[in-house]
């Protein structure tokens, strides 16, 4: 019976840190998410979660360019002097920060306890560029709007994202993705694009949120936004955009068709 112990006895031993209450050391574990409001280009929702050992949690944005420069003890002394406490936050729970209005590339870092280093959690904030200033028609009856005073932008880091801002209210904008497919028709010269899904502010009876993508996301074949006798979205050189909208509720599809940006000039 005692060698039959023995085993079990070094089990336990060996599990510290794996069961609730044995942690060694204090942790903290960084998430991020998109923010339930606000901006999320620009914005991000950072979880600072803990263990059973750490009592306190400070934590620091900072360029991931000066980040890059520094090593853990470093970046750990760092958040220690010039970091903002979590507030509300002890063992075995976790807290929610929004970060708001970045542009660029930043890192957030964290320390539990002032000793031990988190993960390092990274977030880039878009930048835009006007192109056109215009309207978005949605031509959609089952929305409250008919249209919107928008404008078409393109990311200043990414040549191939475009946004027409705000297409669906404050903080909900339209990304458009290019694809290397050019060609000409009666509108003029125009580059395809996907549509990823993406937020509305509106909902649908008692279905929930409503959303949107193209019609490729929706049947899974690229296809029917590559080929042109189907469902292309379409963004010429004079800045108009055609898109063929799914708006969608997670429960199936509302219904589908052209929506349009015109711009004033």
């Amino acid at each position: 019976m005692t060698l039959a112990a023995a085993p079990m006895l070094w089990a336990c031993s060996a599990d510290m840190g794996t069961d609730p209450g044995t942690d060694p050391q204090p942790a903290v574990t960084l998430y991020t998410y998109a923010p339930a409001e606000g901006n999320p280009d620009n914005d991000v929702t950072v979880r600072f979660v803990t263990n059973s050992r750490a009592s306190s949690v400070k934590y620091l944005l900072l360029p991931s360019s000066d980040a890059a420069t520094l090593d853990e003890g470093q970046l750990l002394s760092k958040v220690e002097s010039e970091g903002k406490p979590v507030e509300n936050l002890g063992s075995n729970s976790y807290a929610d920060i929004t970060l708001t209005d970045i542009h660029g590339a930043y890192t957030i870092a964290a320390v539990a306890n002032g000793t031990t280093l988190g993960n390092k959690a990274t977030f880039t904030g878009l930048s835009w560029n006007l192109i056109k200033e215009g309207v978005f028609y949605l031509n959609n009856s089952a929305l409250p709007v008919e249209s919107t005073e928008t404008a078409l932008e393109v990311c200043s880091t990414d040549p191939k994202l475009y946004r027409i801002r705000d297409a669906f209210g404050e903080g909900y904008s339209l990304k458009l993705n290019l694809l290397n497919f050019q060609a000409e028709d009666e509108g003029g010269k125009f580059t395809l694009f996907r549509v990823q899904d993406q937020a509305t502010p509106w909902t649908f009876g008692d279905y929930g949120q409503i959303f949107v993508y193209d019609v490729g996301y929706w049947q899974g074949n690229e296809g029917y936004v590559t080929d042109l006798t189907n469902y292309c979205n379409y963004l010429y050189e004079s800045g108009a955009v055609d898109v063929c909208l799914v708006w969608h509720v997670a429960a199936g599809y509302i219904n589908y068709g052209y929506s349009s940006f015109v711009p004033y000039d």
